[in-house]
């Protein structure tokens, strides 16, 4: 037996809903498989499916016309077999945050049982009755409650067959192209789109209105909403696929018939601002978009700050375009993109007047936010956009207070939101009159010393101060320094901030031509272009930005605004392309996108766009991360564990991985370029260190080649077992290092370990070397000296054996005493004492000329055996 509980159970619970609606609910039961005609005439006139089942089904109609849809079946089932029971309940509908649908009824009604009929029977509750007393041809019979319906005063519906029962459902369709209708290119982009609009309404046979541009027609029943909608969404994508030269962008409206005239006045009736309207999607009430049922999306529209009515803004896309699917699942604050006010000068948001921006207090430029931002995931964002929405619920001046001094999610994303127009806030001018620089951003680090010129105190008593006041003190100042910029700066804020637009644009012109740098000149360009851009007037505020991205051309937010101006435009396509370019530059853009107050225009359109390069990003990642992993082994194949290389590189390789799991995009790009670079590092470090180890090799060899031919000359080869096995084994291995290919992981490695090994192989063969060198030319000095003392000791001799006999033969002969005595009595004891001081004169002379000799002798000798080992090999 169908229980109205089974089906209850179905719908989603939650603590708070967003928006309610009463209406009725309708509970179907049968038996086998329902006629078709039932579910489609409830369709027909408004019916919403909310569950089913195999045997029963649970609906929502916002008004009275379910009566007339029951009537209509009523009538059909007297003449046709229709075995449905049919329960009309008060009810009410609920929708959850994230736009769940559910029903709330009575406790005492869901514990109700049926069983299915034989024929058609409409059961209709009491207080569900009030609201079809009205309808024209409807009677009901009180009748006894069926076993297991609950006690109350039902009663059957019964039909008038002779009425119609039409619904009385309607609506209109107003569509209105963007753009300024005196512009060449509007007229024939408007003309182009038009044909292929009037297409659909020729189809249909739509009676139309076109009237300064506005194209408006009626629809007269649900089908034909369901279909324009459906056509429309079609043949826009179709047109920007296959011709999109013909393609203009355009905001749509469909509102309810009820208390309008189809006249030309109509756009005027409606209490809409066409210019928040999002092209391409046609804008309808949450009440008559969720009548479309089945195959189309909703999305919501951020008008008020509040939505607790069904009555609300929201806009419809095609499921089959996978927009649900295919965008990114980042639900944007609504307090922080909606309000009352003027779009803020400084910040862009629309919650606080521009003299109570929360900016004005902030005195220091903070770009490093982004990289907290970047650290931050989907779920992490949208709980943070919830939490401000939370804290902006009362006091805005207090509730960003509050924010700004968050260290969570929140607070990160505010400072970032605030950042966004950091260019135009008071912050940059007290930076901007510091600068030197002439380019953007490198100027901005070049600061001058801060003088003591008095408009530091205005710039610091504007947060505070009264307007007027501070008017009358710029005045006296500039009497004083009449060429001073910044004078000029500093008065076009106040007139921003007293609401004299021109003036402060005025005024920021005659500083921009008074500025002593380009840098300087630019910002005030910048400034200007900003003014014209919080008033609605893109067209020339892209123009000055496109002034200064001329004058500095990295200064890339210039570029950005240029984007936000079209999407604020309504031309999202070609703000799309500029986004993405800068996206490719900077990809902290991504985010800025996501957090900009500014960019809730073209809010369905960017998630959808970006959500292309963010699913590439993230399927590349996944390949990244397996390539993280074949890198990282690939080094290991390369290098040691114990190699410096391989422990950054490792470290490198962790933090990216750790990166790889934080959902958003800038931590994505990250890892893709990162382990890009990883791969070029790992190959120039292969390639810097293959030429080193040849080039070390190349010097291994050369030393050996010196230790060789050092130790040829020693002269105990015996000696040399030891030496000779170090040496051969440290020829063999540098020959094999040089001779093979280091571009090879396996010889890159092993010539790693040969390179320490024989370098200390070779300290030890030339620690080696000098003893050896020492016995050798010890060897060589003393046999030099041997050679010398020999010859001097001879030719003493022989000159001791000949003047020394010829001198006492002579002194005697001349009659010397001397000699007579020396020749008689001490003959030998003088040849002794001669030769005695002659070995010891010889000997010291000897040492003396070895030492003064040689190493030209040794070179000479070691030159002379070089020669001749060549001529052998000759």
């Amino acid at each position: 037996m169908p229980q109205l509980q089974s089906l209850l159970r179905r719908l989603p619970e939650f603590r708070e809903s967003r928006m309610s609606a009463a209406g009725l609910s309708l509970w179907l039961n049968w038996q086998g498989d329902i006629n078709p005609a039932v579910p489609q005439t409830l369709q027909d006139y408004g019916g919403m499916t909310i569950a089913a089942e195999r045997d029963q089904s649970l609906w929502f109609f916002f008004s009275a016309d379910v009566f007339l849809a029951l009537a209509r079946l009523e009538i059909w089932g007297k003449f046709n077999p229709l075995p449905v029971a049919v329960q009309v309940l008060p009810a009410r509908l609920l929708l959850g945050m994230k736009r769940e649908i559910s029903l709330s009824i009575e406790n005492v009604l869901t514990t109700q049982e049926l069983i299915a009929p034989q024929e058609f029977q409409v059961w209709v509750h009491p207080r569900a009755r009030e609201m079809g007393a009205g309808v024209p041809g409807l009677s009901f019979e009180k009748t006894a409650a069926l076993r297991g319906m609950v006690p109350a005063e039902w009663t059957m519906l019964q039909a008038d067959p002779r009425l119609p029962y039409q619904s009385t459902t309607g609506w209109y369709s107003v569509l209105r192209p963007l753009g300024n209708p005196l512009d060449k290119g509007f007229q024939a982009g408007w003309r182009a789109m038009f044909g292929e609009i009037e297409e659909i309404l020729k189809r249909h046979k739509f009676k139309y209105i076109l009237h300064e541009s506005f194209l408006i027609f009626p629809l007269e029943n649900l089908r034909l909403y369901r279909q324009w909608c459906r056509d429309l969404l079609q043949r826009v994508r179709e047109v920007k696929e296959q011709r999109p030269d013909s393609y203009w962008p355009c905001v749509s409206a469909i509102v309810d018939r009820k208390g309008l005239n189809f006249n030309n006045e109509l756009p005027r009736k409606l209490s809409l601002d066409w210019d928040q309207l999002v092209p391409d999607y046609p804008h309808a009430s949450f009440r008559n978009a969720y009548l479309l049922g089945e195959g189309f999306t909703i999305h919501e529209v951020r008008f008020s700050v509040e939505h607790s009515s069904m009555d609300d803004w929201c806009n419809v896309g095609l499921a089959e375009d996978g927009q649900e699917a295919g965008a990114l699942p980042v639900v944007v604050s609504t307090r922080a993109v909606a309000g009352n006010n003027p779009c803020c000068f400084y910040c862009g948001m629309r919650n606080h007047e521009v003299t109570a921006c929360p900016t004005r207090k902030l005195e220091s430029l903070t770009p490093s936010v982004w990289r907290d931002v970047a650290l931050l995931d989907f779920e992490t964002i949208n709980r943070g956009f919830q939490i401000i929405d939370g804290q902006l619920a009362g006091d805005i001046g207090e509730g960003f207070t509050a924010l700004l001094s968050s260290e969570g999610a929140e607070g990160i994303m505010t400072r970032a939101m605030f950042d966004i127009g950091s260019a135009g806030q008071h912050r940059m001018a007290r930076r901007m009159w510091l600068a030197r620089g002439k380019e953007y951003p490198k100027g901005l680090d070049e600061l001058a010393p801060k003088d003591d010129n008095p408009v530091w105190a205005v710039l610091d008593g504007l947060r505070h101060g009264e307007p007027m006041a501070l008017e009358r003190e710029l005045a006296q100042i500039q009497i004083k320094n009449p060429r001073d910029y910044r004078n000029r700066t500093m008065m076009g804020y106040v007139a921003l901030e007293r609401g004299d637009l021109m003036r402060a644009a005025s005024l920021w012109k005659e500083a921009e031509t008074l500025s002593p740098t380009q840098l300087q000149q630019a910002w005030h360009i910048f400034l200007q272009g900003r003014l014209q851009e919080v008033q609605g007037r893109y067209q020339p505020a892209t123009q000055l930005y496109r002034q200064v991205v001329r004058l500095c051309p990295q200064w890339a937010e210039a570029e950005y605004r240029q984007a936000v101006c079209h999407v604020k435009m309504g031309f999202v396509e070609q703000a799309t392309t500029q986004l993405l370019a800068l996206m490719g530059q900077d990809p902290n853009v991504f985010n800025r996108i996501l957090l900009d107050p500014e960019m809730e225009r073209g809010h369905v359109h960017l998630l959808t766009a970006l959500h292309l390069p963010w699913t590439e990003a993230e399927n590349r990642v996944e390949e990244e991360k397996e390539g993280l992993s074949r890198l990282r082994g690939e080094v290991s194949s390369w290098f040691s564990d114990e190699h410096p290389f391989a422990a950054q590189t490792d470290v490198r390789v962790a933090n990216l991985i750790r990166m790889s799991e934080i959902r958003n995009f800038v931590p994505y790009q990250t890892v893709i370029n990162g382990r890009s670079q990883l791969e070029k590092d790992l190959q120039l470090r292969i390639n810097r260190e293959a030429k080193d180890l040849k080039t070390k090799f190349k010097g291994f060899m050369a030393r050996l080649m010196y230790v060789r031919d050092e130790a040829a000359w020693f002269p105990f080869p015996r000696i040399l077992v030891e030496f000779n096995k170090n040496y051969n084994l440290c020829a063999a291995n540098l020959n094999w290092a040089l001779k093979n290919n280091l571009q090879v992981a396996e010889t890159f490695k092993r010539a790693h370990v040969v390179a320490e090994a024989e370098e200390e192989r070779l300290q030890k063969l030339e620690g080696r070397l000098k003893f050896l060198r020492v016995v050798r030319d010890s060897t060589l000095f003393l046999l030099l000296l041997g050679r010398s003392f020999l010859w001097m000791e001879i030719i003493g001799l022989l000159l001791i054996l000949v003047v020394l006999p010829l001198s006492l033969y002579y002194g005697e002969r001349a009659g010397a005493t001397w000699a007579t005595g020396l020749i008689s009595n001490q003959k030998w004891q003088l040849q002794k004492g001669f030769i005695l001081i002659l070995s010891i004169v010889a000997l010291g002379l000897a040492a003396l000329r070895t030492a003064l000799v040689f190493e030209k002798k040794k070179e000479k000798l070691f030159s002379e055996a070089r020669q001749g080992s060549g001529k052998k090999k000759k």
